[in-house]
């Protein structure tokens, strides 16, 4: 059976306003998260903590490629599925019902959904391996494959999810995944994997069970994943982590401090040590730079033992080869001194000296005519001024030899006293030796000096030596029991440095820690609430004729508890009880849908459809008329797929007037499966116009007023069906669509819905009709719209009027459908 023979199913045809989406349609965590996020009173470092941690944690259900819906499935060759079967679907919100008898392979073609987006299926889990053994069809098995066309919101086309097997194992398959614009990557890339787990949107008659006999770990964690605390969870743990770290940082420093300190002080006749300790006790936060300087080696800048050492180990006491060379000098120049003191060199120069006195006294005194020393008078005179200017420079030549004597002593002496030159520090153990080579300078004596310089260079010298030696060994000594120190300071000061850098970060971590647990304990008592309310308004429907009501569903424990558990509180006739301990096998299945259906409707899930198979089982009458109603509740915001035997379900549709599409399937020889579209709500008011027109002496108003309102529940049906599926493409808001359909009262604003997404052009909506479906749809319209009127329609021809309106709907649904 191909595609096309297939009718296409219709959309949900509701004309009454929506109802308010359930409460597990609320907005999605991350959106809340986000909106509460930037609406708090936190610190920018703190908000950009939290939304980095969000961001690392996000959630898993949401899918960046949009709400996911089925539009078909193709299977050959599994289960009891043999030559290639499809089912079409209408990848929109509402009820479709697939039935058939027991062995028609409706089950095969559920479990192959649920098998091409996981690889396997829930039926099969803790099977015995000849339970499932017959995976392949046994009659035309020669290959096996599932097509899964789907509809993702926002996408002009279809995505394709394909599942092959090349092996004889049932896991010797591969899924892929083709997005239009995308390519095709392998199924395990695709964005809802976690989801699936998450956010499951397949539940079987086993699975019915599983639910509610689980363990209750296992329970409590199937609720709790929806209600966000996962995500929450997960940044909550990753600020856990970041808070970790930097608390083990901080203490990491503070633990190793008083060991520090201790062995500091036990050297605390070290000025390093002295200045290690200042540097750690700063207030505020440690001088790091002096640290870090301390570590590295760098000069003390103390002037204390340290330094005292230091400047007695670079101390330089006078060069004594120098001392003894001026020596030397100083004692040739005594004696060249002595040797020319008897000569008549030395009286030339005194006579010299003594005529250059005489000639200066005259030269001042003109006119003095007598000797200021014998008192001769007439005797000083210019000629004798002129006699004694000649013998003074006959004297110099002769007195050359004792002069340079005396200015070779004079030099020499002054080389002997540059010699003591001040250091820029004199230690104090070298005062007194310093001090007495420095007094040499002031010794005008030669003699005294040459005797002077030799001694006290030898004394500075000893001195020198012995201290500088001394002072060696002492700083090595203590060089020796830094170092073994220091390897521990720089270690604590690099752990140090990050804890005070930590410090102001973690704060920060901490408060944005805060905040997430304050907002999911929030967020979980409001979810849960919700969630329950959600069950609670299922059970009502589901139970019935039971005694049984259900009070309260709660979280026990916490996600990392040994201990946490599902618990449902029931009460019996008004006594309280333990749910699973009273229910019935059927209520048991009931409250199982009731914990499910909640579950796979969150806001936070991107899968727009639920498929279940065979939920009927072990319900009374009265609980399936409360399916029906359920699951057409649910169907006005999800795409519900049920696959069952039991014809009592769709019966109960019928019975209450509530819009469904079926499909039948049957099997013929070989495993060959046909799938065949029965009713949708398109068809279904057509095929009561068509009822109406075929009863015999018709009563006018029926042909008026009737016949022309079940058309216009046709083409309504068909309008919001095109409206949809263009809203869908276009990766519009669902909630802004649903909306929308609510506040279209009308024909026209439904139609204006459908070719144009807005129900504000309806006067655009006549050309559109005449473009789209030529100038007698229009006609047709009106006569539509004026069966609501009290004047009627005129309807010449009843059968010829339905088939007129069926075209116009088929073209109104095909205009928007075909891909």
């Amino acid at each position: 059976m191909t595609s096309s023979e297939q009718n296409q199913p219709n959309a949900h045809p509701s004309t009454d306003p929506a109802p308010q989406a359930p409460a597990a349609e609320s907005m999605p965590l991350a959106e809340l998260v986000e909106a509460r996020l930037t609406a708090a009173t936190l610190g920018e470092p703190v908000k950009a903590l939290l939304t980095e941690a969000l961001g690392s944690a996000q959630p898993p259900g949401n899918s960046p490629t949009g709400r996911i819906y089925l539009d078909s499935v193709s299977v050959e060759g599994f289960r009891g599925i043999g030559p290639r079967a499809w089912l079409n679907l209408s990848p929109r919100p509402g009820v479709t019902l697939v039935v058939g008898r027991n062995g028609s392979g409706k089950s095969s073609i559920a479990e192959a959904i649920e098998t091409a987006f996981t690889g396997t299926n829930m039926r099969w889990l803790g099977q015995d391996a000849t339970r499932i053994s017959n995976w392949r069809n046994l009659h035309d098995g020669a290959k096996t494959e599932i097509e899964v066309k789907l509809a993702v919101e926002g996408d002009s086309g279809r995505s394709t999810l394909s599942r092959t097997w090349t092996g004889h194992g049932v896991n010797d398959c591969a899924g892929t995944f083709r997005r239009p614009g995308h390519g095709t990557v392998p199924l395990d890339q695709a964005s809802w994997k976690q989801a699936l787990t998450d956010y499951r949107p397949f539940l079987s008659y086993v699975d019915l069970g599983r639910m509610i006999s689980g363990k209750p770990s296992q329970m409590y964690d199937s609720i709790a994943t929806i209600l966000g605390l996962g995500h929450l969870s997960a940044a909550y743990n990753h600020l856990g982590l970041q808070e970790k770290g930097l608390g083990d940082a901080v203490k990491a420093a503070k633990n190793e401090l008083p060991e520090i300190k201790e062995a500091l002080y036990a050297l605390q006749d070290d000025e390093r040590a002295v200045q290690a300790l200042v540097a750690i006790e700063t207030k505020g936060r440690p001088d790091f730079a002096t640290l870090e300087g301390l570590v590295a080696g760098l000069p003390a800048t103390d002037d204390g033992v340290l330094a005292e050492l230091r400047a007695e180990v670079e101390v330089r006491g006078p060069d004594l080869e120098q001392v003894g060379a001026a020596v030397d000098r100083l004692r040739e120049a005594l004696a060249g001194v002595e040797d020319v003191r008897l000569t008549g060199a030395e009286d030339a120069l005194q006579r010299a000296e003594l005529l250059e006195k005489a000639l200066a006294h005259n030269n001042r005194h003109p006119d003095e005519e007598s000797c200021p020393v014998c008192g001769m008078e007439q005797v000083l005179d210019s000629a004798w001024a002129a006699g004694a200017g000649a013998q003074i420079a006959l004297l110099r030549q002769e007195a050359k030899t004792a002069e340079d004597a005396r200015g070779e002593l004079r030099s020499a002496a002054r080389a002997a006293q540059n010699l003591m030159e001040r250091p820029h520090r004199i230690p104090a153990s070298l005062a007194d030796p310093w001090n007495a080579w420095l007094a040499c300078r002031a010794v005008t004596d030669p003699r005294e000096l040459v005797q002077r310089i030799h001694d006290t260079a030898l004394t500075l010298a000893d001195a020198c030596a012995a201290v500088k030696d001394n002072a060696a060994r002492e700083l090595e000594k203590r060089d020796e029991r830094w170092r073994q120190l220091v390897t521990r300071l720089a270690s604590w000061t690099e752990k140090a440095r990050a804890a005070a850098d930590a410090e102001p970060r973690l704060s920060h971590v901490r408060k944005a820690r805060a905040w997430v647990k304050t907002l999911t304990a929030e967020l979980r008592e409001r979810r849960m609430e919700a969630f329950t309310g959600h069950s609670q308004r299922i059970w009502e429907k589901l139970r019935q004729e039971s005694d049984i009501d259900l009070q309260s569903v709660s979280l026990q424990g916490s996600e990392k508890a040994n201990v946490r558990k599902l618990v449902m509180d029931v009460t019996v006739d008004g006594e309280e009880a333990s749910a699973l301990s009273v229910m019935s096998q059927g209520e048991q299945h009931s409250l199982a849908l009731s914990l499910f259906l909640p579950r796979a409707a969150t806001a936070d899930s991107p899968f727009g459809f639920i498929v279940i198979d065979d939920p009927v089982q072990s319900m009374d009458p009265a609980k399936v008329n409360g399916l029906a109603q359920v699951l057409h509740e649910l169907g006005e915001h999800r795409q519900v797929v049920v696959f069952t035997h039991d014809t009592r379900l769709q019966r109960a549709f019928t019975t209450q007037e509530l819009p469904v599409t079926v499909f039948e399937v049957e099997r013929g020889r070989a495993s060959k499966v046909n799938v065949k579209a029965v009713t949708d709500p398109v068809s279904q008011a057509i095929a009561d116009a068509r009822a109406l027109a075929s009863t015999k002496n018709l009563p006018e108003a029926a042909r008026t007023h009737v016949l022309p309102s079940l058309c216009r529940i046709a083409l309504e049906n068909a309008f919001v069906e095109a409206a949809w599926i263009q809203h869908h493409r276009s990766g519009g808001s669902e909630l802004d669509l649903q909306s929308a359909v609510a506040d279209a009262d009308k024909l026209m604003k439904m139609a204006a819905l459908a070719f144009f997404g807005d129900i504000g052009r309806t006067g655009y909506v006549y050309r559109e009709l005449r473009t789209r479906c030529g100038p007698h749809a229009v006609d047709l319209l009106k006569q539509c719209q004026s069966g609501a009127h009290a004047t009627g329609a005129h309807i010449a021809d009843a059968h010829r009027f339905v088939t007129e309106i069926n075209d116009l709907a088929q073209k109104v649904r095909k205009a928007e459908v075909d891909k």
